[in-house]
């Protein structure tokens, strides 16, 4: 079984994106609780709760940190119920994120804009960007701000945001 190999980059936004773009308008919205049971300076092992028009699903991922910007991933669909047994494991030096994911496609590319709002003193708009190589071109969509990259800024990375 191969184990899926993730690179992206990551954008920390200047400014509130502005919803009303049709871009925005029209992207597929997934609302996460995200909750940390373990972390280490290589491997991250979290649940996630998403919901979004066609319902709510749960997943346990394992992450493996291979440097800034990739990894391998590692997840399974799990039940309410797991999801549940599991949620009360957490670690608890994280708090739990809550953020709401929109998705899609410019320039070719998929991005996932995160609006994160809990936990509530690292609320802010991080963009990410799906590629293929790490130093692969990337256009932005001209209606977002960039504040500047954070791809390799422990602090921005999910794991850092839960540290509150």
């Amino acid at each position: 079984m191969s184990v899926p190999l993730e690179i992206e980059r990551k954008f920390l936004l200047a400014a509130a994106p502005d919803w009303s773009h049709p871009v925005l308008r029209d992207a597929r919205v997934i609302h996460y609780e995200q909750v940390y049971l373990r972390v280490t300076a290589t491997e991250e092992v979290r649940i996630r709760r998403g919901t979004d028009e066609e319902g709510t699903r749960y997943h346990l991922a394992r992450l493996y940190r291979l440097q800034d910007g990739m990894r391998t991933v590692e997840e399974e669909e799990i039940s309410a119920d797991e999801y549940a047994r599991l949620r009360e494991r957490r670690d608890p030096a994280r708090q739990i994120i809550v953020k709401d994911r929109r998705c899609f496609r410019w320039g070719g590319l998929l991005f996932e804009l995160d609006a994160i709002h809990r936990p509530v003193s690292r609320a802010c708009h991080l963009l990410e960007v799906e590629i293929d190589d790490l130093d692969q071109h990337v256009e932005f969509p001209d209606f977002l701000q960039i504040d500047r990259e954070v791809t390799a800024e422990p602090e921005f990375a999910n794991a850092g945001i839960a540290l509150g």
